[in-house]
């Protein structure tokens, strides 16, 4: 793997029961290969959920809990998307946790 980029969106602080939405369209074609979230509050992940569009293409159905993408996974999921210039990837985080959550999305892309 050649690591080609790392795209960091910080979700801001997103009250109990609301959501956040993020979104990145890059200029050249990239390959996705992982996605990794860091919680910046010291809270767990599992009560977050996340729902992932690469354009019009729905990639998680309906949602997951952001536990699946903790750094600390010991089997971390790897995608192999391209993602093509100009074509936007969205993706919004629900807190259904009961205290306010800030999270840190990575996107990891290689060539």
């Amino acid at each position: 793997m050649v690591l080609r980029r790392i795209v960091v969106k910080d979700t801001g602080s997103i009250a109990a029961g609301y959501h956040a939405d993020i979104d990145y369209a890059p200029e050249v074609n990239l390959k996705l290969k992982r996605i990794m979230a860091v919680e910046t509050t010291a809270g767990a992940l599992s009560l977050l959920f996340a729902t992932f569009y690469l354009g019009d293409v729905p990639y998680f159905s309906p949602n997951v809990s952001l536990k699946i993408f903790d750094p600390a996974n010991p089997e971390p999921i790897v995608f192999d998307l391209m993602h093509n210039a100009g074509v936007k990837l969205t993706m919004r985080i629900t807190n259904n946790d009961s205290a306010a959550r800030r999270v840190l999305i990575h996107f990891i892309y290689e060539e």
